[in-house]
């Protein structure tokens, strides 16, 4: 007890010095909770949202070709076609549902207000598949794809970025194909939007429009059965069997693996997850640099403190004070130090965490806090003072007790 007053008085002594000796491991504790609940929040949202399609999920794309002799790699255009889709669902037994899809970028305007947005021409499994669901209205159904319909289904963002708090049931929105007073407009019917749903495999549901496939086709893109895309369900416990099969049926017709390119949803799950842990060893790895900086800041301080307090020393050691007394004394003061900063940094980490999270709020990005990261952050800061408090504390230590009382 007596050893923490000494302590406390001190630090309370050398308040400029205190706070310097602190700032270091504040900031590295901060470094090391934010990017922790940061990183975990990042890998949370992203396996939700891959989660939430399940892993029967199959996205075939465009593939790209060139890269040779410093060419740069191009995209293979019209190399998907709807005779796919028919193909896949006769000759692959494992395939669920198979779908088209064409994903022009258009302007979305109602009235004066005009927003950017995807656009997304499928057939109506495609909900189904996505677990998309309407909050108000209906789905596309099979009656759209077969009139090709004017009819269109709208994001939750959409719906009230465009329609404010009105309802955008049977309202009429354009979409608007080339930019600018000149480009070509279609007039759809708003029949649906969707629940609040966030990201997808591929895309953001609450920032989408979702058209009947002929009516994309026909009436927007006009692309004679050429496909940006297809989507393909595999039968519960068959996506790896699927893959192959769907390789086999565009191989037989394209004759070459270029010009496809085959991504199942659990792959794509485990590549991202590899990333995201790979980014947040680099973040933490950077933290905590940090941590060992203000270490180093902290050993140095208590240098300093040594080199004033040498008259102090001699005189505690003159009227008996054992090198241990002196020893303990100075790593209890450099332990205080950090644990004190271990703590602010820890309020300051949660703090900041959660401000960044409100403020990237429209990009869905979660802070997520554990008890073991911040005792982790905690038990290091303290660690670092520990060891970095040794040195100090042994050279006060040692000091002779007639040479420190000469000391000026």
């Amino acid at each position: 007890m007596e050893i923490l007053k000494e302590t406390m008085r001190s630090l309370l002594t050398n308040k400029m010095r205190t706070f310097l000796s602190m700032l270091g491991i504040i900031i590295g504790v901060m470094a090391v909770i934010t990017v922790t609940a940061l990183g975990q929040g990042t890998t949370s949202r992203v396996s939700e949202m891959m989660n939430s399609l399940g892993s029967n999920v199959i996205l075939v794309e465009q593939g790209y070709m060139g890269g040779y002799g410093g060419m740069s790699l191009s995209s293979v255009k019209n190399a998907l076609s709807v005779q796919d889709v028919d193909n896949i669902r006769s000759m692959a037994p494992s395939v669920k549902y198979v779908v088209p899809v064409l994903s022009p970028g258009l302007e979305l305007q109602y009235e004066k207000r005009t927003v950017y947005s995807m656009t997304i021409a499928s057939r109506p499994e495609f909900f189904e598949m996505m677990g998309l669901e309407t909050q108000a209205g209906r789905i596309l159904d099979y009656e759209d794809e077969k009139n090709v319909s004017k009819v269109c289904i709208i994001g939750a963002d959409l719906a009230l970025e465009l329609f404010k708090q009105s309802d955008p049931i049977g309202k009429t929105v354009f979409l608007n194909q080339n930019y600018g007073e000149s480009g070509r407009k279609t007039s759809v019917q708003v029949v649906g939007v969707l629940k609040k749903t966030g990201s997808k495999f591929f895309f953001n549901a609450d920032r989408t429009v979702f058209l009947p496939y002929s009516t994309g086709d026909m009436r927007i893109r006009q692309s004679n059965g050429a496909l940006d895309s297809i989507i393909v369900s595999a039968k519960d416990g068959l996506s790896a069997k699927a893959c192959l099969e769907i390789n086999y049926v565009l191989y037989l017709r394209l004759k070459n693996i270029q010009k496809y390119v085959i991504t199942a949803q659990e792959s794509l799950s485990q590549m991202v997850g590899q990333v995201t842990g790979v980014i947040n060893l680099v973040l933490m790895a950077i933290a905590g640099i940090s941590l060992l900086v203000g270490g180093i800041g902290i050993m140095n301080i208590m240098l300093v403190s040594v080199t004033e307090r040498t008259r102090e020393i001699g005189i505690k050691k003159a009227i008996g004070a054992s090198r241990k007394r002196i020893l303990l004394e100075f790593l209890v003061e450099s332990i205080m130090i950090t644990f004190v900063a271990g703590v602010i940094g820890i309020v300051f980490g949660i703090g900041l965490s959660k401000l960044i999270e409100s403020l990237a709020a429209q990009y869905e990005l979660k802070a997520v806090m554990s008890l073991p990261s911040i005792l982790i952050a905690f038990g290091v800061s303290s660690a670092i003072g520990l060891f970095f408090g040794i040195y100090p504390a042994n050279k006060a230590s040692k000091l002779s007790p007639i040479e420190a009382l000469r000391y000026e």
